[in-house]
């Protein structure tokens, strides 16, 4: 999962600012899921080259498991992608 656009609902307060509440994501067989998040651990916003994303770090219940998730939303085009391990990695070193 590299950068790939994901579909994301989620709420706005009074204020404008902006919760993540459910993902889908599709398997290797090509069925959606839809999963709840069931909590967020952190934001941010960022800028990468002049473009303003939020990033949220979350987890989602996948089963009997947790697992963290990172997703990007970019301001400017209202879109959602799934960060890959391998570029949070790269951002962490930065």
């Amino acid at each position: 999962m590299s950068n790939m656009p994901v579909d994301v609902i989620a709420t706005f307060n009074v204020q404008g600012k902006i919760k993540p509440n459910f993902i889908r994501l599709e398997d290797e067989q090509h069925t959606l899921h839809t999963y709840k998040i069931e909590s967020i651990v952190y934001s941010k916003e960022e800028n990468y080259a002049g473009v303003s994303v939020l990033l949220f770090c979350c987890n989602i219940a996948m089963g009997n498991c947790m697992q963290m998730i990172n997703i990007k939303y970019h301001i400017k085009t209202h879109q959602w992608v799934i960060v890959s391990e391998m570029e949070k990695r790269n951002e962490e070193l930065v």
